[in-house]
């Protein structure tokens, strides 16, 4: 299966290193005992949604300021397939295409994507309310699927029906952010 994904910046090594190293108190004491046994490259479907955002100053702002022009931005979320949580995408990474990845190694999206756009949009509301002022207006432009890597730590015998403790690690350098 081909896929276009984020390229791969951290190797193999560097993440056993990372899951080696486990955590903090917390982590250490949930895996005391346990080795790291494998650790497995995958791959997770993230969709881009670009929404063009159409918005007016506020009411306040037109009467004291006299702005009155409207502005139009384009802008792109990221969404996790697997979990529906949505981000603001700040710069794009670069988007490579790799062949012959193993089914098995692939998470398709469990999401539709009328509720990762929903979710999108609300953030996007609330980001473009809070620095702008007023609502604005959201169309869709596209959705594109991406596939983010990671390489998964496993900790343990990985025996089915037996609870599997593991770490991900992202593999594509990537991270998400909360700015305050």
């Amino acid at each position: 299966m081909d896929i276009r994904s984020f390229p791969i910046k951290t190797g193999k090594d560097e993440a056993e290193n990372i899951a080696r190293g486990k955590g903090g108190l917390l982590w250490n004491t949930v895996f005391s005992g346990m080795n790291l046994t494998q650790i497995k490259r995958h791959f997770i479907e993230f969709k881009l949604i670009t929404f063009e955002a159409t918005y007016r100053p506020s009411l306040i702002a037109r009467l004291f300021s006299r702005k009155t022009e409207t502005k139009k931005q384009t802008i792109t979320m990221l969404a996790n397939g697997s979990t529906g949580s949505v981000s603001w995408v700040d710069s794009m990474p670069d988007i490579v295409t790799i062949k012959d990845v193993d089914d098995l190694d692939v998470q398709l999206s469990d999401r539709e994507d009328d509720d990762l756009c929903k979710r999108g949009k609300k953030i996007a509301t609330q980001v473009i309310h809070r620095h702008v002022g007023g609502v604005p207006e959201l169309e869709l432009i596209k959705i594109e699927s991406v596939f983010r890597p990671y390489w998964i730590a496993f900790y343990g015998d990985v025996v089915e029906g037996n609870k599997v403790r593991y770490k991900p690690i992202a593999a594509d350098g990537c991270g998400s952010f909360r700015s305050r």
